[in-house]
């Protein structure tokens, strides 16, 4: 049985959505870590939230521009070995 490509905008969406959704895993692992070590006097479910909060958003912002630019990627690559004319991997001659 032949595997199948998911659509471009299936793939671009689970980019986006992977990508915030380790934002946000990060955020509510480091933000507590950082709070003991440095005894902010919040407790680690503030802090943990908070990070999820804040490294999601920020991975959020660059989610898209990472989708456009891995979507863009594939279908390129996919159409060049579609043409037959992909070139080996790790060849740097034109």
């Amino acid at each position: 049985m032949k595997a199948t490509r998911t659509h471009w905008s299936v793939y671009a969406v689970s980019v986006i959505l992977v990508t915030a959704l380790i934002g946000a895993v990060l955020g509510a692992v480091t933000f507590p870590l950082v709070g003991l070590v440095v005894d902010t006097g919040y407790s680690l479910g503030k802090l943990a939230l908070n990070g999820m909060r804040i490294l999601g958003f920020y991975f959020g912002i660059w989610a898209p521009g990472l989708a456009l630019v891995l979507t863009v990627k594939r279908e390129y690559e996919a159409r060049q070995t579609a043409a037959g004319t992909a070139k080996p991997a790790g060849s740097t001659h034109a």
